[in-house]
């Protein structure tokens, strides 16, 4: 695929209930960031030790994404996290490499990462490691999808052999899904142009006819579609459905100096998620979306993409391959290599 990066004016949002995953891909400098980071020896902080405040609770400090964020407002709000003991801080970050370079230099103890991203940059030598996992692909619903324009001649994946298509991020992990879809449909990729734009331009790039198809994620995707947009192809639940999104990183060395308190943070979380997946707090869980993004609560989301700290060990493989497979990756990387070894993992989804 050829590829190029393209602005768009920013728009906003809303989302769904049980699981997307697409939601947080990673930007085109994600690895980069990083890597400069640690080239710069920031990887040497690996954060402060959690600090002990006075009640005998451990001080821990934790970015948060844009999207996903529910769970740990949940943990938060709810006295999960006091429950085991902690007393965390949660900051709001931005894209994936932002956020995994505030992990790396120390600024944050833990921090919700991309799977994609991570996997990518453990294989360039980041020292990161996920001690769990948080938002992940919904196998039953869509949340995200190829989406034209209304009058748009492109009917089928077919018709994008040799057009422009606008994703989050070029050859960043993210767009791999939509390989996987155009080889799938027999389309040669190589003569698919990618040109990145933010989730919130998308719907401009296509009213515009800067590209004849985008794939948008999460809230986005579900407001262009209810504008009347088309979809004529689902990916990600098609080729990645179980698979982790977004997770909770941190470094391997915070990780191995402070492994009670990572333990502490993910029984936390467990909690958390049991509440943010049980329908009967749909409520609870918009109030926190709208206040977080200073929204009216009836434009929050009806349903939110699932969340589970236990990750899918296979699931999270098969992404890792099919990024080796498209060349994002110049070796093999296993998913145990990336995981912290108490990281809660199940061999496979429903297993």
């Amino acid at each position: 695929m050829h590829s190029s990066t393209a602005a768009a004016p920013p728009r906003h949002c809303r989302r769904k209930t049980m699981t997307t995953r697409r939601s947080f891909l990673v930007r085109g400098s994600a690895a980069l960031a990083v890597a400069a980071a640690v080239s710069f020896g920031l990887t040497a902080c690996g954060g402060d030790a959690p600090a002990q405040s006075d009640g005998g609770t451990t001080k821990v400090k934790v970015a948060v994404a844009p999207i996903q964020f529910e769970t740990a407002y949940i943990a938060q709000q709810k006295g999960y996290f006091a429950k085991h003991g902690l007393d965390v801080e949660l900051v709001r970050g931005a894209d994936p490499a932002a956020l995994l370079a505030q992990v790396v230099s120390g600024d944050v103890n833990i921090g919700i990462g991309s799977w994609i991203n991570v996997a990518t940059s453990a294989a360039k030598g980041v020292p990161v490691k996920v001690i769990g996992g948080n938002g992940m692909v919904d196998s039953k619903s869509d949340n995200s999808g190829v989406l034209v324009a209304k009058d748009s001649p492109v009917k089928s994946l077919k018709d994008l052999a040799g057009k422009t298509i606008g994703v989050n991020g070029v050859k960043t992990g993210g767009d791999i899904p939509v390989l996987q879809a155009l080889e799938g449909a027999g389309v040669d990729t190589s003569g698919v142009k990618e040109v990145a734009i933010p989730y919130s331009g998308m719907q401009a790039a296509l009213e515009r006819n800067t590209v004849d198809a985008v794939v948008p994620a999460d809230s986005f995707y579900h407001q262009m579609v209810a504008a009347g947009y088309t979809s004529i192809s689902n990916p990600v639940r098609e080729y990645q459905a179980d698979m982790p999104v977004t997770v909770w990183t941190t470094t391997a060395q915070w990780v191995s100096q402070n492994a009670s308190t990572a333990k502490k943070f993910t029984d936390a979380m467990t909690e958390a998620v049991a509440y943010y997946n049980d329908p009967a707090h749909l409520q609870d869980v918009q109030k926190v979306y709208a206040d977080v993004n200073q929204a009216d609560i009836s434009k929050a989301p009806k349903t939110f993409v699932p969340a589970d700290v236990t990750l899918n060990v296979k699931e999270a493989q098969d992404g890792i391959n099919a990024m080796r497979h498209f060349g994002l990756l110049q070796k093999d990387v296993a998913v145990k290599d990336v995981l912290w070894d108490q990281a809660p993992q199940r061999a496979e989804a429903g297993k």
